[in-house]
């Protein structure tokens, strides 16, 4: 705004030295002393209006008619004489602030000024006025994004309302709101779902718990009920203490197995076990070997070589409980078929098979059939299978036979690596007859 308005009075400035100059061509010669202008019109110093002084080669000061005020001759010497070109300045004369155009004309040069003190007052106005809107910008700015950032972070507020309390009262049942759609209500959605991870880990360790303490219950007592028969009847054969003894014996063998059983899902819920490339058909293989040093039944064994990706240790455990759940439930003359392909591990018994009601829960923790209750177990080792599957990116499966029989599987085809079989060596332990012979064998 000042820009456009000094070029408004710079052009009337030069539009009046334009028309002095028309006046001075009538000027004496240079030389001859003339003290004001003629005929240019007297204006009051301090209006709106050109204000004109010549200034001749000889430095004489022309005033026009009526003025007492001069105005400053600083460069207006060099342009009479030739040695400056016209040019603006300002000056400030008798507290009025002025704009100068200083220009050559005949015999010397011409200064004509104008004051600028309106110019400055609506500069100043603008001013002020730029100040309290900007000053009204910012704090409207500054209202409406604390009420924007107030309602952007309400959620975030409330969601940690709900950790803290949540942290409080341990209470993973009731979790935030999640109807919103945008960033905030996926962040309350995944919130949520750990939410219900952690509880449903809270809640199976208590069940884990509270199924270990019913399990350890019954062979503890036993053992103790034995051992306080022969604290308290000293008077007992030889025989009948020995039949304690045995007693108190198999069920601390039990409740060891136990323990060992709940150690393993414990550590497998906890951490998982280093994986590395393992040869699944030599783990197979030797788990098959061991089975049948302690079960009478044949096994059949097919083995397709098999590298994968996993925790041999786990691997083991969860092959050789599916042989010992096969032998259990399998007469004594009855094969048992073992198979490996395409990364799938089955184990078949011809036994008298899982009764329909029964197949969904056979993996769970603890779970033991009506029938199977009779039988030595923990009802653990099924869960187990299935959990080294979950960790090697698999699952477990049952299935009845068509003529009889379960068949459970390992489906591990997820963790099988792209490596050839061969550039893994046997392990130190591994009868390569033995491999040589479970493997040439008919498939089940």
């Amino acid at each position: 705004v000042q820009r456009q308005l000094v070029d408004q009075i710079d052009n009337a400035l030069k539009s009046r030295a334009q028309t002095v100059g028309v006046v001075a061509r009538r000027l004496p010669p240079a030389g001859t002393r003339l003290p004001q202008l003629p005929r240019v019109p007297p204006v009051k110093f301090g209006q709106p209006d050109s204000y004109v002084q010549i200034v001749s080669s000889q430095d004489e000061v022309i005033l026009t008619p009526g003025d007492r005020v001069r105005l400053p001759t600083a460069g207006a010497l060099a342009v009479a004489r030739g040695r400056r070109g016209a040019f603006f300045s300002d000056a400030t004369v008798s507290r009025a602030h002025l704009r100068i155009y200083t220009a050559r004309i005949a015999n010397g040069a011409v200064e004509v000024a104008r004051p600028l003190g309106d110019i400055d007052n609506t500069l100043s106005w603008i001013k002020g006025v730029f100040t309290a809107v900007s000053a009204l910008a910012i704090a409207m700015t500054a209202a409406l994004g604390w009420f924007l950032s107030r309602a952007i972070l309400r959620p975030v507020s409330r969601l940690t309302a709900d950790a803290e309390r949540i942290a409080k009262t341990r209470d993973l049942q009731t979790g935030p709101d999640e109807t919103r759609t945008d960033e905030l209500g996926r962040l309350t959605r995944s919130f949520n779902t750990m939410l219900r991870a952690l509880d449903d880990s809270l809640t199976a360790q208590r069940q884990l718990i509270a199924d270990a303490s019913h399990e350890l219950r019954t062979p503890l007592t036993t053992a103790r009920t034995s051992l306080e028969s022969m604290e308290l009847h000293p008077e007992l054969d030889v025989a009948v203490r020995l039949t304690y003894l045995n007693t108190a014996i198999s069920e601390l063998k039990e409740m060891t197995a136990l323990i060992d059983e709940l150690v393993a899902l414990a550590r497998g819920d906890a951490q998982r076990s280093e994986k590395t490339l393992v040869r699944l058909d030599h783990l197979a293989a030797e788990a098959v070997a061991v089975a049948e040093r302690r079960f009478p039944n044949p096994f059949h064994a097919q083995l397709e070589p098999t590298t994968v990706v996993g925790a041999a240790a786990d691997l083991s455990r969860a092959i050789t409980n599916l042989l010992d759940n096969a032998a259990q439930w399998s007469p004594a003359d009855a094969p048992i078929d073992v198979s490996l392909k395409q990364g799938i591990l089955t184990v078949r018994d011809h036994g008298p098979g899982v009764a329909l009601a029964d197949q969904p829960r056979v993996f769970d923790r603890f779970y033991r059939a009506a029938a199977a209750r009779t039988k030595r177990g923990s009802g653990l080792g099924l869960a187990i299978v299935r959990q080294t599957a979950v960790d090697h990116g698999g699952n477990a499966s049952l299935l009845s036979a068509p003529d009889g029989g379960s068949v459970f599987s390992i489906d591990l085809s997820a963790a099988t690596a792209r490596r050839p079989a061969g550039d893994l060596d046997d392990p130190p332990d591994l009868d390569a007859r033995r491999v040589a012979d479970a493997s040439s064998t008919t498939p089940p």
